[in-house]
Protein backbone atom coordinates (compact mmCIF):
# COMPACT_ATOMS: atom_id res chain seq x y z
CA UNK A 1 0.00 0.00 0.00
CA UNK A 2 1.07 3.72 -0.68
CA UNK A 3 1.74 5.69 1.79
CA UNK A 4 -0.29 8.45 2.85
CA UNK A 5 0.13 11.74 1.24
CA UNK A 6 1.42 14.00 3.71
CA UNK A 7 -0.28 17.72 3.02
CA UNK A 8 1.57 21.11 4.04
CA UNK A 9 -0.40 24.39 3.94
CA UNK A 10 1.24 27.31 5.40
CA UNK A 11 -0.13 28.66 8.53
CA UNK A 12 -2.12 25.27 8.96
CA UNK A 13 -1.97 23.07 12.05
CA UNK A 14 -1.43 19.52 12.09
CA UNK A 15 -2.94 16.71 14.07
CA UNK A 16 -0.43 14.05 15.08
CA UNK A 17 0.21 11.06 16.90
CA UNK A 18 3.10 8.48 17.58
CA UNK A 19 2.05 4.96 18.91
CA UNK A 20 4.83 2.83 20.69
CA UNK A 21 4.76 -0.48 19.04
CA UNK A 22 2.33 -3.28 20.40
CA UNK A 23 1.25 -0.90 23.12
CA UNK A 24 4.90 -0.91 24.62
CA UNK A 25 4.39 1.61 27.79
CA UNK A 26 7.57 3.80 26.52
CA UNK A 27 6.99 6.12 29.40
CA UNK A 28 7.54 4.29 32.45
CA UNK A 29 7.97 6.93 35.12
CA UNK A 30 8.49 10.84 35.74
CA UNK A 31 12.03 10.39 34.63
CA UNK A 32 10.96 9.11 30.80
CA UNK A 33 8.50 12.15 30.96
CA UNK A 34 11.11 14.78 31.87
CA UNK A 35 13.82 13.14 29.45
CA UNK A 36 11.19 13.32 26.42
CA UNK A 37 10.06 17.03 27.50
CA UNK A 38 13.93 18.07 27.26
CA UNK A 39 14.59 15.81 23.83
CA UNK A 40 11.58 17.80 21.76
CA UNK A 41 12.59 21.07 23.36
CA UNK A 42 15.94 20.34 21.87
CA UNK A 43 14.50 19.00 18.98
CA UNK A 44 12.62 22.20 18.22
CA UNK A 45 15.55 24.80 18.84
CA UNK A 46 14.52 27.91 16.82
CA UNK A 47 10.93 26.52 17.08
CA UNK A 48 10.71 25.22 13.76
CA UNK A 49 7.05 24.02 14.85
CA UNK A 50 4.98 25.87 17.49
CA UNK A 51 3.33 23.52 19.50
CA UNK A 52 -0.13 24.68 20.80
CA UNK A 53 -1.24 21.35 22.65
CA UNK A 54 -0.09 17.59 23.88
CA UNK A 55 -0.34 15.06 26.01
CA UNK A 56 2.19 12.44 27.24
CA UNK A 57 0.66 9.13 27.85
CA UNK A 58 1.76 5.58 28.73
CA UNK A 59 1.56 4.46 24.89
CA UNK A 60 1.44 7.32 22.73
CA UNK A 61 2.66 11.18 22.15
CA UNK A 62 -0.22 13.43 20.49
CA UNK A 63 0.23 17.31 19.83
CA UNK A 64 -1.21 19.84 17.60
CA UNK A 65 1.19 22.12 16.00
CA UNK A 66 1.97 23.93 13.43
CA UNK A 67 4.69 23.64 11.03
CA UNK A 68 7.12 26.56 10.15
CA UNK A 69 7.63 25.07 6.53
CA UNK A 70 7.32 21.82 4.41
CA UNK A 71 10.02 19.62 5.90
CA UNK A 72 9.78 21.04 9.42
CA UNK A 73 7.16 18.40 11.04
CA UNK A 74 8.90 15.55 9.29
CA UNK A 75 12.49 16.63 10.38
CA UNK A 76 11.37 16.90 14.16
CA UNK A 77 9.40 13.83 14.27
CA UNK A 78 12.84 11.69 12.68
CA UNK A 79 15.28 13.48 15.31
CA UNK A 80 12.93 13.32 18.49
CA UNK A 81 11.72 9.52 17.76
CA UNK A 82 15.53 8.21 17.64
CA UNK A 83 16.79 10.47 20.50
CA UNK A 84 14.03 8.96 22.82
CA UNK A 85 14.34 5.36 21.15
CA UNK A 86 18.28 5.46 22.30
CA UNK A 87 17.25 6.97 25.49
CA UNK A 88 14.38 4.07 26.26
CA UNK A 89 16.81 1.04 25.02
CA UNK A 90 19.81 2.54 26.69
CA UNK A 91 18.29 2.89 30.08
CA UNK A 92 16.00 -0.53 29.66
CA UNK A 93 18.73 -3.07 28.18
CA UNK A 94 16.76 -3.29 25.20
CA UNK A 95 17.21 -2.87 21.61
CA UNK A 96 15.60 -2.15 18.54
CA UNK A 97 12.41 0.55 17.57
CA UNK A 98 10.01 1.23 20.47
CA UNK A 99 7.62 2.99 17.87
CA UNK A 100 4.70 1.18 15.92
CA UNK A 101 6.23 3.25 12.79
CA UNK A 102 5.65 6.53 11.31
CA UNK A 103 3.43 9.17 12.95
CA UNK A 104 -0.11 10.55 11.94
CA UNK A 105 -0.91 13.53 11.15
CA UNK A 106 -4.02 15.26 9.63
CA UNK A 107 -4.22 18.78 8.39
CA UNK A 108 -6.60 21.17 10.37
CA UNK A 109 -8.96 23.62 9.38
CA UNK A 110 -8.11 25.87 12.16
CA UNK A 111 -10.76 28.32 12.38
CA UNK A 112 -13.39 25.39 12.97
CA UNK A 113 -11.28 22.59 14.71
CA UNK A 114 -8.41 24.23 16.31
CA UNK A 115 -9.58 24.44 20.01
CA UNK A 116 -11.69 21.18 19.48
CA UNK A 117 -8.82 19.33 18.84
CA UNK A 118 -6.92 21.27 21.87
CA UNK A 119 -9.46 20.33 23.62
CA UNK A 120 -9.57 16.82 22.55
CA UNK A 121 -6.05 16.18 23.53
CA UNK A 122 -5.70 17.93 26.46
CA UNK A 123 -8.87 16.28 28.03
CA UNK A 124 -7.01 12.87 28.46
CA UNK A 125 -4.85 14.03 30.72
CA UNK A 126 -5.34 13.69 34.45
CA UNK A 127 -5.99 16.34 36.67
CA UNK A 128 -2.87 18.20 38.10
CA UNK A 129 -1.05 15.83 35.31
CA UNK A 130 2.48 17.61 34.43
CA UNK A 131 3.06 16.12 31.13
CA UNK A 132 0.18 18.03 29.18
CA UNK A 133 -0.06 21.49 27.64
CA UNK A 134 -3.42 21.21 29.51
CA UNK A 135 -1.46 22.92 32.57
CA UNK A 136 -0.50 26.13 30.07
CA UNK A 137 -3.41 26.76 28.05
CA UNK A 138 -6.14 26.14 31.00
CA UNK A 139 -4.56 27.34 34.37
CA UNK A 140 -1.56 29.79 33.05
CA UNK A 141 1.47 27.44 34.24
CA UNK A 142 4.63 27.92 32.91
CA UNK A 143 5.46 25.51 30.01
CA UNK A 144 8.30 26.71 27.24
CA UNK A 145 7.04 24.00 25.12
CA UNK A 146 3.25 25.41 24.10
CA UNK A 147 3.62 27.83 21.90
CA UNK A 148 -0.19 29.94 21.71
CA UNK A 149 -1.90 30.16 18.63
CA UNK A 150 -3.27 33.19 16.86
CA UNK A 151 -6.33 32.05 17.54
CA UNK A 152 -6.18 31.23 21.14
CA UNK A 153 -4.47 34.88 21.48
CA UNK A 154 -7.47 36.43 20.18
CA UNK A 155 -9.77 34.39 22.77
CA UNK A 156 -8.06 37.81 25.11
CA UNK A 157 -6.12 40.98 25.50
CA UNK A 158 -5.31 39.57 28.54
CA UNK A 159 -3.90 35.71 29.56
CA UNK A 160 -6.80 35.94 32.61
CA UNK A 161 -9.01 36.41 29.91
CA UNK A 162 -7.90 33.90 27.42
CA UNK A 163 -7.70 31.51 30.18
CA UNK A 164 -11.27 32.32 31.38
CA UNK A 165 -12.38 31.72 27.88
CA UNK A 166 -10.67 28.72 26.87
CA UNK A 167 -11.64 27.22 30.43
CA UNK A 168 -15.27 27.67 29.22
CA UNK A 169 -15.14 26.13 25.87
CA UNK A 170 -12.93 23.27 27.70
CA UNK A 171 -15.41 22.84 30.16
CA UNK A 172 -18.79 22.77 27.53
CA UNK A 173 -20.66 19.72 26.69
CA UNK A 174 -18.54 17.23 24.89
CA UNK A 175 -19.74 16.82 21.09
CA UNK A 176 -19.49 13.14 21.25
CA UNK A 177 -19.33 12.92 17.32
CA UNK A 178 -17.28 15.81 16.64
CA UNK A 179 -14.72 13.76 18.49
CA UNK A 180 -15.12 11.02 16.78
CA UNK A 181 -14.76 12.90 13.72
CA UNK A 182 -11.47 14.25 14.81
CA UNK A 183 -10.74 10.64 15.78
CA UNK A 184 -11.18 9.10 12.25
CA UNK A 185 -9.41 12.00 10.29
CA UNK A 186 -6.02 11.29 11.98
CA UNK A 187 -6.28 7.60 11.87
CA UNK A 188 -7.14 7.65 8.36
CA UNK A 189 -4.37 11.11 7.87
CA UNK A 190 -7.66 12.74 6.03
CA UNK A 191 -7.66 16.43 6.48
CA UNK A 192 -9.94 17.38 9.60
CA UNK A 193 -11.88 20.54 7.90
CA UNK A 194 -15.03 21.44 6.18
CA UNK A 195 -15.39 19.71 2.25
CA UNK A 196 -15.10 23.15 1.33
CA UNK A 197 -11.73 24.50 3.26
CA UNK A 198 -10.87 20.19 1.74
CA UNK A 199 -11.92 21.78 -1.99
CA UNK A 200 -9.41 24.73 -1.06
CA UNK A 201 -7.13 22.63 -0.24
CA UNK A 202 -7.16 20.32 -2.87
CA UNK A 203 -6.90 22.85 -5.85
CA UNK A 204 -3.70 23.49 -4.19
CA UNK A 205 -1.97 20.46 -3.71
CA UNK A 206 -3.57 19.35 -7.04
CA UNK A 207 -4.90 16.00 -5.23
CA UNK A 208 -8.25 14.62 -4.05
CA UNK A 209 -7.96 14.58 0.03
CA UNK A 210 -12.19 14.34 0.79
CA UNK A 211 -13.08 10.71 1.46
CA UNK A 212 -16.57 9.68 0.74
CA UNK A 213 -17.76 8.95 3.77
CA UNK A 214 -16.44 11.91 6.13
CA UNK A 215 -19.09 11.99 8.94
CA UNK A 216 -18.27 15.61 9.12
CA UNK A 217 -20.53 18.50 11.34
CA UNK A 218 -22.54 20.04 9.37
CA UNK A 219 -22.21 23.87 8.14
CA UNK A 220 -24.61 26.17 9.61
CA UNK A 221 -25.76 28.34 7.09
CA UNK A 222 -27.06 32.05 8.05
CA UNK A 223 -30.03 33.27 6.10
CA UNK A 224 -29.31 36.41 4.33
CA UNK A 225 -31.73 39.70 4.44
CA UNK A 226 -33.38 40.94 1.61
CA UNK A 227 -30.83 42.80 -0.73
CA UNK A 228 -31.37 45.75 -3.01
CA UNK A 229 -29.57 44.67 -5.83
CA UNK A 230 -31.78 42.69 -8.37
CA UNK A 231 -29.83 41.49 -10.69
CA UNK A 232 -26.16 42.08 -10.44
CA UNK A 233 -23.98 41.90 -13.45
CA UNK A 234 -20.66 42.03 -14.58
CA UNK A 235 -20.57 46.04 -16.71
CA UNK A 236 -19.45 45.29 -20.31
CA UNK A 237 -18.46 48.30 -22.82
CA UNK A 238 -20.47 46.13 -25.45
CA UNK A 239 -23.47 45.27 -24.28
CA UNK A 240 -23.86 48.26 -22.06
CA UNK A 241 -22.79 50.77 -24.43
CA UNK A 242 -26.12 52.57 -24.95
CA UNK A 243 -26.69 52.15 -21.02
CA UNK A 244 -27.18 56.03 -19.64
CA UNK A 245 -28.05 56.43 -16.05
CA UNK A 246 -30.16 58.86 -14.04
CA UNK A 247 -29.66 60.93 -10.98
CA UNK A 248 -30.45 58.92 -7.95
CA UNK A 249 -33.41 60.68 -6.38
CA UNK A 250 -35.84 57.34 -5.64
CA UNK A 251 -34.20 55.66 -3.05
CA UNK A 252 -37.30 52.40 -2.91
CA UNK A 253 -34.80 50.01 -4.48
CA UNK A 254 -33.67 49.59 -0.43
CA UNK A 255 -36.99 50.24 0.77
CA UNK A 256 -37.28 46.32 1.88
CA UNK A 257 -33.64 47.01 3.69
CA UNK A 258 -34.32 46.34 7.55
CA UNK A 259 -30.41 47.62 8.00
CA UNK A 260 -27.83 50.03 5.86
CA UNK A 261 -24.53 49.12 6.32
CA UNK A 262 -22.04 52.01 7.52
CA UNK A 263 -18.64 52.95 7.47
CA UNK A 264 -16.91 53.91 10.38
CA UNK A 265 -16.50 57.38 8.97
CA UNK A 266 -20.28 57.29 9.10
CA UNK A 267 -21.33 56.75 12.68
CA UNK A 268 -21.73 60.14 13.91
CA UNK A 269 -23.79 61.35 11.30
CA UNK A 270 -26.54 58.42 11.33
CA UNK A 271 -26.31 57.42 15.02
CA UNK A 272 -28.19 61.13 15.74
CA UNK A 273 -31.59 59.74 14.00
CA UNK A 274 -31.23 55.83 13.57
CA UNK A 275 -29.50 53.14 16.38
CA UNK A 276 -25.80 52.24 15.18
CA UNK A 277 -25.07 48.49 16.13
CA UNK A 278 -22.89 45.32 15.42
CA UNK A 279 -23.92 42.43 13.59
CA UNK A 280 -24.01 38.96 15.45
CA UNK A 281 -21.99 37.66 12.47
CA UNK A 282 -18.55 35.95 12.44
CA UNK A 283 -16.99 38.85 10.90
CA UNK A 284 -19.30 41.91 12.52
CA UNK A 285 -19.51 44.90 10.84
CA UNK A 286 -21.59 47.92 11.59
CA UNK A 287 -25.17 48.79 10.68
CA UNK A 288 -27.75 51.22 11.48
CA UNK A 289 -31.44 49.42 12.63
CA UNK A 290 -33.73 51.08 10.15
CA UNK A 291 -36.91 48.80 10.73
CA UNK A 292 -38.92 47.08 13.06
CA UNK A 293 -39.28 44.37 11.01
CA UNK A 294 -41.39 45.88 8.00
CA UNK A 295 -40.31 48.19 5.53
CA UNK A 296 -37.29 50.72 6.18
CA UNK A 297 -38.51 53.52 8.13
CA UNK A 298 -35.79 55.23 6.73
CA UNK A 299 -37.08 56.25 3.08
CA UNK A 300 -40.44 57.80 3.32
CA UNK A 301 -43.32 57.34 0.85
CA UNK A 302 -41.79 59.31 -1.97
CA UNK A 303 -38.25 57.62 -1.61
CA UNK A 304 -36.62 60.34 -0.03
CA UNK A 305 -34.06 59.24 3.07
CA UNK A 306 -35.62 61.36 6.10
CA UNK A 307 -32.43 63.26 7.19
CA UNK A 308 -30.04 65.07 5.35
CA UNK A 309 -27.14 62.57 4.78
CA UNK A 310 -27.87 59.65 2.86
CA UNK A 311 -25.31 56.79 3.76
CA UNK A 312 -22.90 55.58 1.23
CA UNK A 313 -23.88 52.26 0.74
CA UNK A 314 -27.20 53.46 -0.79
CA UNK A 315 -25.12 56.26 -2.95
CA UNK A 316 -23.13 53.73 -4.35
CA UNK A 317 -26.23 52.08 -6.74
CA UNK A 318 -26.57 50.76 -8.70
CA UNK A 319 -23.16 49.99 -9.06
CA UNK A 320 -20.80 47.53 -7.19
CA UNK A 321 -17.56 45.75 -6.92
CA UNK A 322 -16.25 42.50 -6.76
CA UNK A 323 -13.48 39.94 -6.96
CA UNK A 324 -12.93 36.46 -8.00
CA UNK A 325 -11.63 34.32 -5.89
CA UNK A 326 -8.49 33.54 -8.24
CA UNK A 327 -7.64 37.43 -8.77
CA UNK A 328 -8.86 38.95 -5.77
CA UNK A 329 -6.63 42.17 -6.50
CA UNK A 330 -8.26 42.50 -9.59
CA UNK A 331 -11.55 44.06 -9.44
CA UNK A 332 -14.62 44.28 -11.23
CA UNK A 333 -17.42 47.11 -12.10
CA UNK A 334 -21.27 45.08 -11.66
CA UNK A 335 -24.05 47.17 -12.13
CA UNK A 336 -27.80 46.39 -11.39
CA UNK A 337 -29.13 45.35 -15.14
CA UNK A 338 -32.81 45.79 -13.87
CA UNK A 339 -32.55 49.49 -12.30
CA UNK A 340 -34.78 52.17 -13.06
CA UNK A 341 -32.00 54.42 -12.94
CA UNK A 342 -30.49 52.97 -16.19
CA UNK A 343 -31.84 54.38 -19.47
CA UNK A 344 -31.08 54.26 -23.19
CA UNK A 345 -33.40 57.34 -24.11
CA UNK A 346 -31.81 59.65 -21.52
CA UNK A 347 -29.16 60.47 -18.73
CA UNK A 348 -25.69 60.51 -19.13
CA UNK A 349 -23.56 58.08 -21.19
CA UNK A 350 -21.48 55.05 -19.22
CA UNK A 351 -19.38 54.95 -22.21
CA UNK A 352 -18.05 57.41 -24.83
CA UNK A 353 -18.60 56.96 -28.66
CA UNK A 354 -15.21 55.39 -28.66
CA UNK A 355 -15.69 52.96 -26.13
CA UNK A 356 -14.32 54.85 -23.65
CA UNK A 357 -15.27 55.21 -20.06
CA UNK A 358 -17.26 58.51 -19.34
CA UNK A 359 -16.60 60.74 -16.68
CA UNK A 360 -19.64 59.60 -15.57
CA UNK A 361 -18.48 56.24 -14.89
CA UNK A 362 -15.17 56.98 -14.04
CA UNK A 363 -16.59 58.87 -10.71
CA UNK A 364 -18.85 56.22 -10.11
CA UNK A 365 -15.72 53.82 -10.13
CA UNK A 366 -13.60 55.98 -8.17
CA UNK A 367 -16.60 56.65 -5.40
CA UNK A 368 -16.43 52.58 -5.26
CA UNK A 369 -13.22 52.25 -4.48
CA UNK A 370 -13.17 54.70 -2.11
CA UNK A 371 -15.87 52.69 -0.26
CA UNK A 372 -14.33 49.61 -0.24
CA UNK A 373 -10.67 51.02 0.88
CA UNK A 374 -13.49 52.56 3.69
CA UNK A 375 -15.02 49.37 4.63
CA UNK A 376 -12.11 47.38 4.83
CA UNK A 377 -10.76 49.88 7.66
CA UNK A 378 -14.32 49.61 8.94
CA UNK A 379 -14.69 46.01 9.31
CA UNK A 380 -11.06 46.07 11.08
CA UNK A 381 -12.29 48.21 13.70
CA UNK A 382 -15.49 46.27 14.40
CA UNK A 383 -13.36 42.89 14.46
CA UNK A 384 -10.73 44.57 17.26
CA UNK A 385 -13.45 45.81 19.39
CA UNK A 386 -15.42 42.21 19.00
CA UNK A 387 -12.01 40.49 20.13
CA UNK A 388 -11.79 42.46 23.01
CA UNK A 389 -14.92 40.85 24.21
CA UNK A 390 -17.23 43.90 25.30
CA UNK A 391 -19.88 42.96 22.73
CA UNK A 392 -23.56 42.00 24.34
CA UNK A 393 -26.33 40.45 22.19
CA UNK A 394 -29.62 42.64 22.33
CA UNK A 395 -32.48 42.79 20.88
CA UNK A 396 -35.63 45.00 20.49
CA UNK A 397 -39.00 43.78 21.50
CA UNK A 398 -42.40 44.38 22.84
CA UNK A 399 -44.58 43.18 25.72
CA UNK A 400 -43.43 40.85 28.07
CA UNK A 401 -44.12 37.54 29.22
CA UNK A 402 -46.07 35.04 27.14
CA UNK A 403 -47.15 38.60 24.89
CA UNK A 404 -43.80 39.44 24.44
CA UNK A 405 -42.71 39.86 20.57
CA UNK A 406 -38.96 40.26 19.07
CA UNK A 407 -39.17 42.61 16.42
CA UNK A 408 -35.66 42.89 15.60
CA UNK A 409 -33.01 40.35 16.62
CA UNK A 410 -29.12 38.95 15.61
CA UNK A 411 -27.30 42.27 17.15
CA UNK A 412 -24.83 43.25 19.64
CA UNK A 413 -24.17 46.33 21.55
CA UNK A 414 -21.42 47.47 23.60
CA UNK A 415 -21.14 46.83 27.28
CA UNK A 416 -20.06 49.86 28.97
CA UNK A 417 -19.18 48.08 32.29
CA UNK A 418 -16.34 45.84 30.18
CA UNK A 419 -15.09 48.57 28.57
CA UNK A 420 -14.66 50.50 31.08
CA UNK A 421 -12.63 47.17 32.33
CA UNK A 422 -10.38 47.05 29.23
CA UNK A 423 -6.60 47.69 29.77
CA UNK A 424 -5.74 51.43 30.23
CA UNK A 425 -3.27 51.23 27.18
CA UNK A 426 -5.67 49.30 25.18
CA UNK A 427 -8.04 52.38 25.73
CA UNK A 428 -5.28 54.80 25.60
CA UNK A 429 -4.73 53.10 22.07
CA UNK A 430 -8.41 53.26 20.76
CA UNK A 431 -8.62 57.22 22.24
CA UNK A 432 -6.10 57.86 19.77
CA UNK A 433 -7.24 55.77 16.63
CA UNK A 434 -10.97 57.27 17.13
CA UNK A 435 -12.42 54.24 18.42
CA UNK A 436 -13.16 55.56 21.31
CA UNK A 437 -15.49 58.15 19.85
CA UNK A 438 -17.53 55.83 17.57
CA UNK A 439 -18.23 53.96 20.22
CA UNK A 440 -19.27 56.73 22.65
CA UNK A 441 -21.39 57.61 19.04
CA UNK A 442 -22.84 53.81 19.01
CA UNK A 443 -24.28 53.91 22.56
CA UNK A 444 -25.53 57.30 22.15
CA UNK A 445 -27.30 56.32 19.47
CA UNK A 446 -28.94 53.52 21.06
CA UNK A 447 -31.51 55.74 22.08
CA UNK A 448 -32.56 56.22 19.21
CA UNK A 449 -34.47 52.93 18.96
CA UNK A 450 -37.42 55.03 20.28
CA UNK A 451 -37.56 57.61 17.99
CA UNK A 452 -37.95 53.96 15.58
CA UNK A 453 -41.31 53.55 17.65
CA UNK A 454 -42.29 57.19 16.80
CA UNK A 455 -42.02 57.07 13.27
CA UNK A 456 -43.83 54.05 13.31
CA UNK A 457 -46.47 56.03 15.15
CA UNK A 458 -46.56 59.11 12.59
CA UNK A 459 -47.31 56.34 9.99
CA UNK A 460 -49.90 55.50 11.58
CA UNK A 461 -51.54 58.00 12.37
Amino acid sequence: MARKVRVFVKDSSQHVILKSLDKLTVFRDEEDCIAFKTFLQECNTGHTIAIHAYVLMPHYFEFLATPSHEDALSKFMQSLGRKYVGYFNKKYHRSGTIWEGRYKSSLVENTRFLFDIMIYIEKTAPEGYSFSSKEKNLYNKKDDIVTYSGLYKELGFTDEQRVQKYATLFSSKADEKKAEFITACLEKQNVTGSLEFIKNIEKIVGIALSSKERGRPKKEEIEKGKKMYKNLVILDREKHKEFKINPLTDLNFAKSATHIPLLASEVSQVSTTFPIVFTADETPSLVAIVSLGTDSLAITQDGKWITSYVPSYLRKYPFSLAATKEKPEQKMILIDEDSSLFSKSKGKQLFKKDGEKSETLDHAINFLTSYEQQMSVTLNVAKIISQSGILEDREISVGEGEEKKVLVNGFKVVNREKLNALSDDILADWVRKGIIAMIDAHLKSLENIQTLFEIVQKRQN
